[in-house]
């Protein structure tokens, strides 16, 4: 673009091919196009404006304003048509409610202005819509909806409202939808599989999945325009009608199906007669229209130690004894009648535990509780109470807590012995004397009114609330244990060192039994031996002659005794040490003492000539 200036023309401007001047004269405003030079005179005003390139999915929207020339009041003022007209897709006018006319362009194109009043709105992007998309088009000028749908460039209208692009509906096999027509008010349903394309007044519901029951389920489906209700049973799948709607029942749609057998009852509530109803035939059951599904009872068995009290719609109270009623349901209107006894050891009913079962085997208890002595000193007593139901009727009329009842009334039994004693005498007393008073057999119409009966009562511990009186009172059994320790040690001892006595006393005893057999057993053997060794000595002298005289025969026997002795101690690996004076020694010769003859030829040829040597 350039410009110049001239004293004949005033100015000069050229401007290129894609550009416009638009000049401002006073008879009205007037476009010319490039390429070209433009003159005009000075007092015109001139504006060079951009020719607007468009691609294929742009457009602009174009606003025509005409002024007439019989009603123009100034260059600048517009007024408005008396024929409302627009162009629609085809550059047709239509009415135009501002006016004006308004006029679409669309690419690919290059847009010079043509009109110098024209106002043109900046460069639109179409709408581009793939094969599963759509739109929803309003005509602001006469309400109506339509649908857009893909794979298409979509561009607006003048007056259209467009909403936001949404996706079809794509339905599986197992998916279906209700659509309502807005604009007649029916429904229907559409199912899969398919890809769905609403109409433009089609309100759509949300996917919904195919109903699944396998062969334990039911649901109950009512129909919201006839009220009529139907029960489908599995196994199968189904969807539901645009005016169905599964019957929900405490936030369930889907039930199973109930098992009645010799275990399990249902309950249920009859809708006609109002009146509950308890179903114990074995069956597959399915409540029917007019019941009411209200739980499923367990067959109640009791053990023959147990007892019940079942309270019917009448308030009569019926006992059902282990024994006699094994296992029963509980009937409609009929509950069980529970206590809450207390299960704490102070049983001052803080903590409860739910009984409805009342064991009439012999129970047991701790308890634990606060008795003052007669100099004023608090002690804490561990009991422990074995006690027994006897009648259950008794039980439930009088009392709701058996246990705190029986502990309370133990408790003034003891409270009434205690206050006899100070706290040494107290601590010193023997726990069967303490509770004498309550083991004894003695009529105690307090347990009897309440249907129990207490068995045994036993002392667990004793223990002062103070701890340095505690403390004190420790030390005090610590020295009598100790004690007590120290005797019976010391007595162990002394019995275990008179038992050695004893032993060592019949040990003795059997050390001179022994002594007195050995020597007379030994006595025996001396008088065995003398009588062997006299019978053969006897022998050997007699065997000596008669001419030799009994003196020298006694004398050859010692001889020869110690010759053997000298022997034997020749032979042996004693040294002997003897001196001159200790010394006797003689030379005998046998042989010479006693001469051979006849008669005693026979005894010398058993004797030897030997040197005796006598010491």
């Amino acid at each position: 673009m350039g410009a110049c200036k001239s004293k004949q023309f005033g100015c000069c401007i050229a401007i290129d091919s894609d550009e416009s001047i638009i000049l401002d004269k006073p008879t009205g405003k007037e476009t010319r196009h490039g390429p070209g030079w433009f003159c005009f005179p000075n007092w015109w005003e001139a504006q060079v404006v951009k020719s607007i390139p468009l691609q294929n999915n742009q457009y602009l929207v174009i606003k025509h304003v005409i002024l007439p020339e019989s009603n123009r009041k100034s260059r600048s003022e517009e007024i408005a048509l008396q024929k409302r007209s627009t162009l629609n897709e085809n550059d047709e006018l239509l009415n135009d409610p501002d006016m004006q006319l308004l006029e679409i362009v669309r690419g690919p194109k290059i847009y010079h202005i043509n009109n110098p009043y024209d106002r043109i709105s900046e460069v639109k992007s179409m709408i581009d819509l793939s094969v599963t998309q759509y739109i929803i088009v309003t005509d602001k000028l006469t309400g109506a909806k339509a649908i857009e749908s893909g794979p298409k460039l979509f561009c607006p209208k003048p007056y259209d409202v467009v909403s936001e692009i949404h996706n079809m509906y794509n339905l599986s096999s197992t998916e279906y939808i209700i659509v309502t027509d807005e604009s007649k008010g029916e429904k229907f349903t559409v199912f899969g599989p398919k890809l769905f394309l609403p109409r433009a007044y089609d309100k759509v519901s949300a996917i919904y999945n195919y109903i699944v029951l396998n062969h334990a389920q039911y649901c109950r489906i009512i129909d919201t325009r006839t009220g009529v209700m139907r029960i489908e049973r599995g196994p199968q799948t189904f969807s539901l009608g645009p005016y169905e709607a599964l019957k929900e029942d405490n936030h369930q749609t889907i039930f199973n199906i109930i098992n009645i057998d010799t275990e399990n009852a249902v309950l249920v509530k009859n809708l006609d007669t109002g009146m509950d109803e308890l179903i114990t035939i074995p069956q597959k059951f399915i409540p029917s229209f007019t019941q009411t599904f209200i739980e499923i009872r367990k067959l109640i068995k009791l053990a023959p130690y147990e007892n019940m009290i079942l309270i019917d719609k009448d308030g009569q109270h019926i006992l059902k004894n282990g024994l006699k009623d094994k296992s029963f349901f509980l009937y409609p209107y009929q509950q069980t009648y529970t206590q809450q006894w207390s299960n704490d050891l102070k049983k001052d009913h803080q903590s409860t535990s739910t009984v409805n079962r009342f064991d009439t085997r012999n129970q047991y208890m701790d308890y634990e509780f606060l008795v003052r002595t007669a100099d004023n000193v608090e002690i804490i007593l561990d009991v422990s109470i074995f006690w027994q139901i006897t009648d259950l009727y008794k039980l439930v009329l009088v009392t709701q807590d058996p246990p705190e009842d029986i502990c309370n009334h133990t408790r003034s039994e003891i409270l009434s012995q205690v206050s006899k004693y100070n706290m040494k005498e107290f601590m010193e007393l023997p726990n069967s004397k303490l509770i004498a008073s309550v083991n004894s057999d003695k009529d105690d119409s307090f347990y009897e009114s309440r249907g129990v009966n207490v068995i045994r009562v036993e002392i667990l511990q004793k223990r002062c609330k103070d701890p340095e009186i505690q403390k004190i009172f420790k030390q005090i059994i610590d020295e009598k244990t100790n004690r007590i320790k120290n005797i019976e040690k010391q007595e162990a001892e002394n019995e275990v060192k008179l038992r050695n006595l004893n032993g060592q006393i019949d040990a003795e005893k059997l050390v001179g039994t022994l002594l007195k057999i050995k020597k007379e057993n030994e006595r025996q053997e001396n008088v065995a031996d003398g009588i062997a060794e006299g019978s053969r000595i006897q022998n050997f002298i007699g065997n000596l002659g008669e001419d030799i005289p009994l003196e020298k025969k006694l004398q050859v026997y010692f001889d020869i005794q110690n010759t053997k002795r000298l022997d034997l101690l020749a032979h042996s690996n004693t040294t002997l040490y003897l001196t001159p004076k200790e010394v006797d020694t003689k030379v005998i010769n046998v042989n010479t003492i006693h001469p051979v003859n006849e008669s005693n030829q026979s005894t010398q040829s058993h004797i030897q000539t030997r040197m005796n040597i006598e010491v």
